[in-house]
């Protein structure tokens, strides 16, 4: 079952499932850099007590799971956080393009140029993504969902085989959903991130852009 994902404000440091806002990343761990040198920006805090529970996840107690992307207003940087299926997207994005950090919470900061002001996650109404049961001939009357959404499977993710089989999908964002002034945090307003979860943990997950 996937979910669909609505905003609405809420303080910068509130610890709920947000996007944006500041990040509960200890000191003791450096703010992810990319490897242009280049501070990331957070955009999604996400408490694993809500990802246990909304998703039956097991992940430790009173975390946090932090996303950070590359993120620039002048220059462009939409080829360094796309990945759709090339085996080599995903390496330079692995290289730290964008980062997916499980951790525990320390108190509330911010070392990037941009702070995103932070977005509660509300839950809306349930997706229907099946679409083997429809016929062809009625499949360019549906509306396709491609808005913000968390559950177990993605809309609008284009080659489905992508070579993810170690990860879980987690949840995806509309870039439309940030807030005025940041929609083009994934470059173009209508770019979906896309985050999913290591089965491994041996590093906590990838995030990553598609356009359609």
């Amino acid at each position: 079952m996937s979910i669909e994902v609505i905003f609405k404000g809420v303080e910068n440091g509130s610890n709920v499932a947000r996007l944006g806002g500041y990040s509960f990343l200890p000191e003791s761990i450096d703010w992810p850099l990319n490897p242009d040198g280049d501070k990331l920006t957070l955009v999604l805090c996400l408490p694993t007590d809500f990802l246990n529970k909304t998703l039956d996840l097991n992940l430790p107690e009173e975390h946090v799971l932090s996303v950070f992307t590359t993120y620039k207003k002048d220059d462009y940087f939409l080829d360094s956080i796309t990945f759709h299926g090339d085996e080599e997207e995903l390496k330079n994005i692995k290289k730290g393009y964008t980062k997916v950090l499980l951790h525990k919470a320390g108190d509330i900061r911010n070392e990037s140029d941009f702070l995103i002001p932070a977005q509660e996650f509300v839950f809306g109404d349930e997706v229907n993504l099946d679409l083997e049961e429809v016929d062809e001939e009625d499949f360019d009357d549906i509306e396709i969902y491609c808005g913000s959404l968390i559950g177990n499977k993605p809309s609008l993710l284009q080659v489905e085989n992508m070579g993810l089989d170690d990860y879980q999908f987690c949840l995806q964002i509309y870039g439309g959903d940030f807030p005025e002034g940041f929609q083009d945090v994934f470059s173009l307003s209508d770019s979906v991130g896309y985050l999913f979860l290591n089965k491994n943990v041996d590093h906590a997950g990838v995030f990553f852009t598609q356009c359609t």
